[in-house]
């Protein structure tokens, strides 16, 4: 039975989550990214998007190569839109290059929500059902979110035989949603960060997932003896401070520092309290006995090391990669130590740009070397990539980590300057935590939960095992691939060439800076670091190729062949014949080496493939409204070069007499083909659909309202053309001779004109449950009309009315 909505429309814009600071640009960087920005809203034709669409600068940067990369966020309507990323980048004498595109097509919702932000956040609250206080307040963002499926590339192979470059995402639909993230930390719900999307319009949770940074998935760190260091502190004229005076500016503490929380709640977000020391000798050197001082020398020792690596890891960004700092501005960070009591875990947090570590049960203190690096390269990522921290782009988040954590270990042991070297350091994470390291970046799977290679579950995996393939692939391009032993890879029989730790850090950092974007997955991390070794070492070179035989060895893309120094893109047209029924798209193209597979897109999404010339496939024309579309055909070749057609304009006319006239008449597509009042087509708990999942839930608000739907449809001149659907009317008025509350069915014109009202139903029709309504048509053979369904409802006592099963036939 429908139930009251009770929905508002209120403000849909709160505060987004903290994205860090924009490092200050010079003027020639300003020049380059604000021209980027022109030519973006100039192509937005060229792009598939139209004038509500729109770009916000999210960073920028200008490399070594002298290079300027501009990340751009995608609006609609001035609403972010998830995943939604343009990556601009200008060439050192000022030419464009190809543009980086993780755009979404085919947006036509409404931005305003039924739901407010409060509303959102109780559902997300419902849904985590916290003990104790937040930490932070939660934020709320309004976003479009788009509802993902992965599709299987037309004749591969079966799931456990899939190459990640097999599989494509598409958008089943757009969906207003809120984005929601809240972070606990108190005693009865102990440390969960966790994100939600939740339905703008429903209050349903369309996805959510963990987003504590930590440095195991079990809630675990690392803890590491650095023996007898120099480290950077601060005289007062009384006492020491654990105060790094030359690196970090701003923050909370105004340099970086290491505070003592002092067995404080691990819910408690206090910053804490400065170390400080007499002598300006710190730590005993030995792990922290549980329950002594924290300020004594054994106390100081966790100290040492927090410092140690925070001064590790900001010169291995500033001197390795001229990154400074790890939003890239400078800003000073902090650690704490000796949060709670035996705390078995180790975590970075954005909301308080700090870094927090327990001083362990199962483990040791947890202040080690590559925990640090690791926990500030969390850090580095949500400032340039900002990899999403779920599914394939969360493996590759920890991923990205567990990298840096190592290749820090590596400069602090072994390297010097802008060197990293290959000595020093390990290839195992965690591995002087206990007598078992957390993971195994060689081979992830010796930890009993981590895959070695891709498949098609790999995204549905807690990111700390998802993450094993890249670590491994990053493996294999720094040391290579042996034939035999845990180092090899059955992708790899003859084993590979690695390039090093510094070329392999450099291939990484680009692909992670410039290429990147935050709905990144295997297959575009492989695209990203190609492009990434051909910039920095030229095409067809042993970087590039050991890029393509490291991804290949977890089961990601083709092994370097020997003619992808190929980097001529295939040229190709596209046609199009047949305006209704079963229509055909063709497609030429020819290459200097030879064309793999074409693959057809209307209106900006994937149709089909074909890999045989003549390049052709048929299509069902009735998936697609009347009226003009656009196609697209784009042709790869063996080294992955792509070449795109011009767009072939085309029009759709299924008007004969007995075909279906309404598209999406069952609602599962969502608001497709419909324009709607906000938040009238949906899945509701209130009602279930007459069939499937989703219907028109119109009015039931209890208060005075409309609500409307309507799609514009040719009829024939031959047609009957007799309209069929089912309603369901549920009603709390109780009069059983007055209609307060209406819903008419209505034909308009094309200029939005009422024609004529076909049908009157109100609360007096209320309790009957799904009935089916048929109405003729016939009056309006040959003409273009709009059929609408407009409910009205007063001040008092709701009336719903929900319809579904549209049909014009």
């Amino acid at each position: 039975m429908a139930t009251t909505k009770g929905r508002m429309a209120l403000s849909f814009l709160t505060a987004a989550l903290a994205a860090g600071s924009l490092t200050a640009r010079s003027p020639q960087e300003s020049l380059r990214v604000n021209a980027a920005a022109d030519r973006l809203l100039a192509e937005r034709t060229q792009l598939g998007l139209d004038a509500d669409h729109a770009f916000r600068l999210r960073d920028s940067h200008s490399d070594q190569l002298g290079q300027t990369h501009g990340h751009f966020q995608q609006t609609y309507k001035g609403v972010k839109v998830w995943g939604g990323d343009a990556i601009t980048h200008t060439g050192k004498d000022g030419a464009e290059l190809p543009l980086t595109n993780a755009l979404h097509r085919n947006i036509t919702i409404n931005v305003m929500p039924s739901l407010s932000e409060g509303e959102a956040l109780a559902a997300a609250q419902s849904d985590l059902a916290p003990k104790g206080p937040f930490a932070y307040a939660p934020t709320t963002e309004l976003v479009v979110y788009p509802e993902m499926v992965e599709v299987t590339r037309p004749g591969k192979r079966a799931l456990d035989q899939l190459n990640a470059d097999d599989v494509t995402r598409q958008v089943l639909r757009h969906t207003l949603a809120y984005h929601v993230h809240t972070e606990l930390e108190n005693e009865a719900d102990g440390i969960r960060h966790t994100d939600y999307l939740v339905n703008a319009h429903t209050g349903a949770i369309l996805k959510k997932w963990n987003t504590l940074h930590t440095t195991a998935a079990t809630g675990t760190g690392n803890s590491q003896y650095n023996g007898v260091v120099s480290l950077p502190t601060n005289y007062t004229g009384t006492t020491y401070e654990l105060r790094d005076m030359t690196r970090g500016t701003g923050g909370t503490f105004g340099n970086n520092v290491v505070t003592n929380s002092a067995h404080a709640a691990t819910t408690s977000t206090a910053a804490g309290t400065l170390y400080t020391d007499a002598d300006n000798t710190w730590g005993d050197g030995a792990n922290y006995v549980e329950g002594s001082s924290t300020t004594a020398a054994n106390g100081e020792t966790a100290a040492v090391d927090a410092m140690f690596g925070m001064v590790k890891s900001w010169d291995f960004y500033k001197s390795v990669f001229g990154r400074n700092g790890i939003d890239g501005a400078g800003t000073a960070t902090y650690s704490r130590v000796h949060i709670g009591n035996s705390y078995d875990n180790a975590f970075w947090s954005d909301s308080c740009f700090c870094m927090t570590y327990g001083d362990g049960s199962s483990f040791t203190t947890l202040t080690a070397l590559d925990v640090a690096g690791h926990e500030m390269s969390h850090g580095v990522c949500a400032r340039t990539a900002n990899l999403t921290y779920s599914g394939e782009s969360g493996g590759l988040n920890e991923s990205n980590s567990d990298i840096f954590g190592t290749m820090i270990e590596f400069y602090a042991r072994g390297g010097s300057g802008a060197t990293i070297g290959n000595t020093g350091g390990n290839w195992t994470i965690g591995e002087q935590l206990a007598s078992t390291p957390l993971r195994y970046m060689y081979k992830p799977s010796l930890d009993g939960s981590s895959p070695d290679a891709w498949s098609s579950t790999v995204g549905s995996l807690d990111v700390h095992y998802s993450s094993g393939p890249m670590n491994r692939c990053f493996y294999f391009l720094s040391q290579g691939a042996t034939t035999t032993g845990n180092t090899s890879t059955t992708y790899l029989p003859s084993g590979m060439t690695g390039i090093g730790n510094d070329k392999a850090a450099a291939i990484w950092f680009r692909a992670l800076t410039t290429y990147l974007t935050s709905s990144s997955n295997y297959a575009a991390a492989r695209t990203a670091a190609i492009s990434s070794a051909k910039d920095l070492y030229g095409a067809g070179g042993a970087e590039e190729q050991a890029v393509w035989n490291a991804f290949h060895g977890i089961n990601v893309g083709a092994a370097w062949s020997g003619g992808s120094t190929d980097t001529t893109a295939p040229t190709v047209s596209a046609t199009e014949s047949g305006t209704s029924g079963t229509i055909t798209f063709s497609a030429t193209a020819s290459d200097n080496v030879g064309v793999s597979r074409v693959e057809f897109y209307v209106d900006g999404a994937l149709k089909g493939t074909d890999t045989t010339s003549p390049y052709s496939m048929t299509f069902d024309s009735t998936t697609l409204t009347n009226g003009s579309h656009s196609l697209v055909a784009k042709a790869y070749d063996a080294a992955g070069n792509v070449g795109t057609s011009t767009t072939a304009t085309f029009s759709v006319s299924n008007a004969t007499s007995g075909a279906e006239l309404i598209l999406n008449g069952g609602f599962e597509s969502g608001a497709t083909s419909w324009t709607q009042t906000s938040g009238v087509i949906g899945t509701f708990t209130g009602q279930a659909a007459h069939t499937g999942s989703y219907d028109a839930w119109m009015c039931g608000y209890g208060s005075a309202h409309t609500d409307y739907i309507y799609q514009q449809i040719a009829i024939p001149s031959t047609a009957t053309g007799t309209l069929t659907f089912w309603l369901h009317v549920d009603s709390a008025e109780t009069t059983t001779t007055t209609a307060y509350d209406t819903l008419k069915v209505q034909v308009l014109n094309t200029s939005g004109t009422v024609l004529a009202t076909l049908a009157t139903y109100s609360n007096l029709n209320k309790g009957a449950g799904y009935t089916q309504k048929s109405l003729s048509l016939a009056a309006y053979k040959g003409q273009t009309v709009r059929l609408r369904f407009y409910a009205v409802e007063d001040s008092s006592l709701q009336t719903s009315f929900v319809v579904d099963d549209v049909s014009v036939k």
